[in-house]
């Protein structure tokens, strides 16, 4: 009997993949990277903001992932939905308490912004998810919000990352977590949340000013 993955496992493997490379606490990590490497100047605030929002958004979040071990569940969908539910566990509980320890802090206004935009984005989709009954994709979010982020604050030179949105959307279909719309419907939460709260935080579009 042949062993030969078929073309369609191998698909679903690689989409997989790619959505665990493209997952909401590594993007969130390297949007605040990214950011914490932009800010001007140099002060304490920075670096002290700059490691409790990757706590509390990238390192705890990604947390979710020791939830694939199998231990004693061999069944693979069981063992991807339990980590998706954990993974929605632990943001739903990080990014509030971040949101709130980076205000306390007086942490720079972009890890402030960040952290509001990704508590919201997640209530968002519990909201669809549980209430609405619609499964939107809480990968195409995490991907939309630090698209969206970096074309809005710094205009159509940041227009070539619009690509991992079509890539996204790929991975997710062809993993089979997701159809087509509920990719859409993931990032389109993402896109007019970032927008709404970068612009209630006083960023203007286009300019790169972050701090």
């Amino acid at each position: 009997m042949s062993t030969i993955p078929s073309d369609t496992t191998r698909r679903r493997l690689f989409g997989e993949i790619v959505s665990q490379l493209l997952n909401v606490p590594i993007m969130a990590g390297i949007l605040l990277t990214f950011f914490f490497l932009r800010l001007p100047g140099y002060e304490s605030d920075h670096i002290s903001g700059y490691l409790w929002a990757m706590l509390f958004m990238c390192l705890v979040p990604l947390c979710s992932l020791f939830f694939y071990i199998p231990g004693k569940t061999r069944d693979r969908e069981k063992i991807f939905h339990r980590q998706r539910r954990a993974s929605f566990v632990l943001m739903i509980t990080s990014y509030p308490i971040g949101a709130l320890v980076l205000h306390l802090i007086k942490a720079p206004r972009i890890f402030r912004a960040m952290a509001v935009i990704y508590t919201l984005v997640t209530i968002g989709l519990i909201i669809i998810n549980q209430f609405v009954h619609y499964k939107a994709s809480g990968h195409a979010a995490g991907v939309a919000g630090p698209v969206i982020s970096m074309v809005y604050l710094y205009g159509w030179v940041a227009a070539p990352l619009l690509i991992l949105l079509p890539l996204v959307t790929w991975a997710r279909v062809s993993a089979k977590g997701h159809n087509v719309w509920q990719t859409v419907v993931g990032a389109s939460l993402s896109l007019i949340i970032t927008i709404s709260v970068l612009h209630g935080y006083g960023f203007l579009p286009f300019v790169g000013q972050i701090n």
